[in-house]
């Protein structure tokens, strides 16, 4: 049997802006054929710099090559596809990840994929390597005498029978640099917001047991180059079960597990009864430093809309309690959704205000703009106000080639305020917060422009006027990379 490729291609933003981390799903599907005896083998090109020298170099011994692909990533996988037809013709080559999930038919047209995997990919990966023929395997899409061809969808893999990381599967240049250590000890959500990739996909919750996360702490713990490093359960909502979850804390504090860790939660499992004094007690004392909130919206009317099912006094609450107990809160948000108004946003603002105003260790992500994804309820309404998703692959490469994010605001039909909903997350980060906290942005530039950019930006902030934000737009053509 040839070696298995997997690769994951850079994303459309420099360099110095990944985060120093691993890319968790390809080393799932990794793990999972190592494990079955696969020769397989995971090339980086996000955090390896030479990266296309060692695809040249292992090419010619593989027989599959499975691709990551997120849509800011369709431009530089578009390329290695390329140069993989060029080096070995033979090669077959798969597409997976969220991109070809929501897209799955204008990803197989294309004549440098032969299969897409859809949804998860373990199993899926395992049958086509062995052989079993293509019209048997469920969660793929292939090419049949110039006809598409979608299978069914695979059955959601149980986290309990996935072995755990190896990690003799990524190279110590990843490994040594990496800033949050993953772990994952379950899958999807059973929660119903509208836009998440996981309720549109319908990942129900599914976890690993306590002794198997307890085991897959243990081997990091004992490995050398993770020394002093903190770690992320990149769970999607890791206190589900709220019993399940408190043994994990209580078994890292008996078992002399302790390390710093962040992960998931949401607003409203901060309350009595569920995550309280005394859990909270104890997830200070496992090593939690940061607990992660997916807020959205200051609005009650979108909150409702995206079907979230918290309040904003839920939100406050939670940010009060984890600030209690000394865990960072940070929360997400985001703006220009279908159908949402400006006084919505200004309700957000005024949510985050209230946040900031508790401590500056509170972390505010966003607010981003709202992105669609195919088969929402929301995604049906950007189609209804006009707007229309690129249609193939090298579409797709050409608008988010020179692009930061996902797609461009200004291509939104159904966003009114174009320019305040592109411009938020930057006076959000350099206005709310102390100019302390501003200044030590990632964002690169002279210190004393970057000074006089965070004294606009606070000023805006005061008094809550976003209109004609030329400032912004100059930092964004000028500063931003």
């Amino acid at each position: 049997m040839g070696k298995i490729l997997l690769i994951n291609p850079p994303f459309n933003i420099a360099k110095e802006n990944y985060d120093s981390s691993v890319s968790v799903g390809l080393l799932s599907i990794a793990s999972y054929l190592d494990s079955k005896g696969m020769p397989v083998e995971i090339i980086d090109g996000a955090r390896q710099a030479n990266y296309l020298e060692l695809i040249k170099k292992e090419i010619g011994n593989c027989n599959w090559v499975g691709v990551s692909v997120m849509t800011t990533q369709i431009p530089e996988a578009l390329k290695i596809c390329r140069l993989i037809r060029e080096q070995n013709p033979a090669c077959k080559i798969i597409w997976g990840g969220a991109h070809p999930t929501f897209f799955i038919n204008q990803t197989i047209v294309n004549d440098l994929i032969d299969v897409v995997v859809y949804g998860e990919g373990e199993i899926t990966m395992q049958e086509i390597v062995e052989g079993k023929k293509l019209a048997e395997i469920r969660g793929i899409a292939f090419k049949q005498d110039g006809q598409v061809v979608v299978n069914l969808p695979q059955e959601l893999h149980n986290p309990a029978e996935m072995p755990l990381f190896n990690w003799e599967l990524v190279t110590l240049e990843i490994l040594k640099n990496l800033q949050l250590i993953p772990s994952l000890t379950s899958r999807g959500c059973p929660h119903r917001c509208t836009f998440c990739i996981n309720a549109i996909l319908q990942n129900r919750w599914r976890f690993r047991t306590v002794a198997q996360v307890l085991a897959d702490l243990k081997n990091i713990k004992q490995r050398y180059y993770f020394k002093n490093k903190k770690l992320r359960f990149w769970d999607e909502n890791f206190f589900v079960d709220k019993n399940r979850a408190k043994l994990i804390v209580e078994g890292m504090i008996k078992e002399n597990l302790v390390i710093p860790w962040e992960t998931t939660i949401r607003a409203d499992y901060i309350r009595s009864g569920f995550v309280d004094d005394d859990f909270m007690a104890k997830l200070k004392q496992s090593g939690c430093y940061l607990l992660s909130f997916g807020a959205e919206s200051g609005s009650p009317r979108i909150l409702k809309k995206i079907k979230k099912d918290i309040t904003p006094d839920q939100i406050v609450e939670s940010a009060r309690m984890c600030l209690k107990y000394g865990i960072i809160p940070q929360y997400s948000f985001m703006v220009g959704l279908p159908g949402e108004e400006k006084s919505d946003m200004m309700m957000t603002l005024k949510l985050i205000d209230r946040l900031a105003k508790l401590s500056d260790k509170v972390q505010i992500l966003g607010p981003q703009a709202f992105r669609p994804y195919p088969g929402s309820t929301l995604y049906e309404e950007c189609l209804a106000a006009g707007w229309q998703a690129p249609q193939t692959l090298e579409e797709w490469s050409h608008l988010v080639e020179n692009q930061l994010s996902y797609l461009d605001v200004k291509n939104f039909p159904w966003v009114k305020e174009k320019d305040l909903v592109d411009s938020l997350e930057a006076y959000v980060r350099f206005g709310a917060h102390s100019i302390k906290s501003a200044l030590g942005s990632s964002v690169s530039s002279n210190k004393l422009l970057k000074l006089g950019f965070i004294l606009v930006c606070k000023l805006r902030w005061k008094v809550k006027f976003f209109k004609w934000p030329v400032e912004f737009k100059l930092a964004k053509r000028f500063v931003t990379k």
